[in-house]
């Protein structure tokens, strides 16, 4: 893991934080019954469910018993997965165009 770019995992996880924010809201309204038939509500709240990995997805009995802390800590945990593996798939696509030779078949 050379080369890792702070500057891009802060942002990417700033970003995913704020859209888990708002999804982690529509997932709440959905669980209660408040959310409605909109379908633009409907997709943020299942997108709690891609966001929420891996730490709710793998750890939720524990999570669950344990209380809000630990449940926003884990949250919070998953921003910074998301920020650290946005920011390496973003130094793949760059340094493979920047190692891209194309072959002269003349």
């Amino acid at each position: 893991m050379k080369n890792i770019n702070w500057k891009t995992i802060f942002i990417a996880t700033i970003l995913s934080a704020i859209i888990l924010i708002p999804s982690l809201i529509a997932a709440a309204a959905e669980d209660e019954g408040k959310l409605g038939t909109n379908i633009f509500k409907l997709a943020l709240a299942k997108l709690f469910y891609i966001l929420r990995f891996p730490t709710h997805t793998l750890l939720w009995p524990f999570l669950s018993e344990i209380g809000a802390t630990v449940f926003f800590g884990g949250l919070i945990f998953n921003c910074l997965f998301y920020g650290l593996l946005s920011e390496r798939i973003i130094y793949l696509f760059k340094h493979r165009k920047l190692n891209f030779k194309p072959k002269n078949n003349i």
